[in-house]
């Protein structure tokens, strides 16, 4: 059931993608504690070794062209205001291919160049435990 819920917010953060200016975040929650919003928010690409526990699913998409770091701030942005103490970050991004387009203005054609459509995706997550688990690394 949390799946098709997610599934169909999906579809409409992309059917509303075009009417939109900038990054929109669409954040379904998984716990229903509330915490106090965080300071800092480190970034992951993978999931931790140490025990956390997710407290929101983020999803964010901005038009082609902006650059993605600017959406992965608002991720974080995001995270932090739930009381988030990480971020597992996933890079869905596409690119736009190169297309050459006519000028009606010039008569001529001109080259478009290939853009890449910021997509993140991500778990808003609460360490479990204050210990660090050992890596086998010094």
């Amino acid at each position: 059931m949390n799946v098709l819920r997610w599934s169909v917010g999906f579809v409409v953060l992309l059917g509303l993608a075009g009417c939109a200016t900038g990054p929109q975040v669409v954040t379904h929650r998984i716990s229903a504690t509330h915490y106090v919003p965080t300071s800092v928010v480190e970034t992951l690409h993978a999931a931790p070794h140490r025990p956390y526990q997710v407290i929101a699913q983020l999803q964010a998409e901005a038009p082609a062209g902006t650059p993605p770091a600017q959406v992965v701030a608002m991720l974080e942005k995001r995270a932090q205001a739930l009381g988030a103490d990480a971020l597992i970050l996933h890079n869905q991004s596409t690119e736009t291919p190169a297309r050459l387009q006519y000028n009606p203005s010039g008569g001529n054609y001109q080259n478009v160049p290939a853009q890449v459509i910021p997509i993140f995706s991500g778990e808003a997550i609460r360490w479990t435990s204050d210990r660090k688990q050992s890596t086998g690394t010094p």
